[in-house]
């Protein structure tokens, strides 16, 4: 009896670490939490931006990033947090161009002191959505982090943690493209960011993740070739997807997290670092997985089945888990890049099946993987 009452202790204590955060009156969900909290940081999943009537307001990013943020903000109050809580915030636009007006929008809530930003363009589930914003807020103090020289914060940090705005192949203070290659352009963001590692205090053995957007499959050789000179340890988590430039010219952008001291004896070798990234990373109480796609152990892919591929991805990352006495209960947030849009209830079945019983945050955006034969990548975060 006395095994079975500390069994249930230990029981409650594993759950009151994971916090599922759910608004009274928000939009009908799918595999996922609106929010989920753990530790010092609150998940908040992307939320797309309907009219409180139903359907959207046609063309009008404006008003639909608005929407976009209120619902953020009925996940952070739920939590007893508020806008100046959000440490990062990642906005998936399906025209880049429409970014002044998303602009507009987001600085009615932010104002000046803005949140480490990330800006993609990508198609987004429901047709009518034009943006889609997911966030991560603390429960604690945070600040900006500005390189000498550069014309504004490139991050922020928190808890011990640093959230990247999105790094692009530009000198900071000219603003000058770096060259045009995928070579010349990599190196650059590579030298960006240990220039916004070394204004927080940190070095590149503190790399957690990174999502790598490139845009064509092309370059992925040319970029490791560049990103491994750069690689003084074991290198973090990472995802590489291929993503619609910024701006005409860029190919490659980051958006990355560090957490101070996770170099610290990380492990190294084989099936748990490769030359360019790291299985997973494990940051104090926090898993960083990298992004997996449906390859399975022999290199194949089950070709044009979103439901054995993603069944692939997550047994991939159950095994990251596993190696570090974690299962999906302990998943956070994650993200789900797709190839195709019309997949993802399918994909879900499969999610819903797998990720369980309290999914993590999520966001879910037409991005493709890297691999051409890829339907699906899927990048996780757990604590525990």
């Amino acid at each position: 009896m006395k095994r079975w009452l500390a069994l249930a202790c230990l029981a409650s204590i594993a759950v009151a670490e994971k916090k599922a955060i759910r608004p009274p009156a928000g939009p009908s969900s799918g595999p996922y939490s609106a929010g989920v909290e753990a530790g010092k940081f609150l998940y908040v999943s992307g939320h797309v931006g309907p009219e409180p009537g139903g359907g959207f307001a046609p063309g009008d990013v404006k008003t639909q990033t608005r929407r976009c943020l209120e619902l953020v903000g009925k996940v952070l109050k739920e939590a007893g947090l508020d806008y100046k809580n959000v440490v990062s915030t990642t906005l998936y636009l399906t025209d880049i161009r429409t970014l002044n007006a998303a602009d507009a929008a987001y600085r009615e809530v932010f104002g000046d002191k803005s949140p480490a930003r990330v800006e993609l363009e990508s198609q987004l589930l429901i047709p009518e959505a034009l943006v889609e914003v997911s966030a991560v807020a603390v429960r604690g103090e945070a600040r900006s982090i500005q390189p000498e020289g550069w014309a504004k914060p490139a991050g922020v940090f928190a808890a011990g943690t640093l959230f990247f705005s999105s790094l692009r192949p530009v000198d900071p203070v000219s603003g000058k493209l770096a060259g045009n290659t995928i070579e010349e352009q990599t190196t650059q963001v590579m030298r960006n960011q240990a220039a916004v590692l070394a204004a927080a205090g940190l070095k590149f053995e503190d790399m957690a993740a990174s999502r790598i957007y490139i845009t064509d499959s092309g370059y992925y050789a040319g970029l490791n070739a560049a990103y491994a000179k750069f690689v003084t340890a074991p290198p973090p988590a990472r995802a590489t997807v291929v993503s619609a430039p910024f701006e005409p010219g860029h190919l490659v952008h980051f958006q990355s997290i560090a957490v101070e001291g996770s170099g610290k004896n990380r492990p190294s070798g084989e099936g748990i670092t490769s030359p360019i990234h790291s299985y997973s990373v494990k940051a104090g109480d926090t898993l960083y997985i990298t992004g997996m796609t449906g390859r399975a152990p022999d290199g194949t892919f089950a070709r044009n089945d979103i439901q054995a591929q993603t069944r692939q991805a997550l047994k991939t990352i159950e095994d990251q888990l596993k190696r570090h006495g974690m299962t999906f209960a302990d998943a956070v947030d994650a993200v789900v890049w797709l190839r195709d849009p019309r997949h993802a209830a399918e994909m879900n079945a499969v999610y819903r099946e797998i990720v369980k019983p309290l999914p993590p945050a999520r966001a879910t955006v037409r991005l493709s993987p890297n691999p051409p034969d890829g339907l699906i990548e899927i990048m996780m975060i757990a604590h525990r």
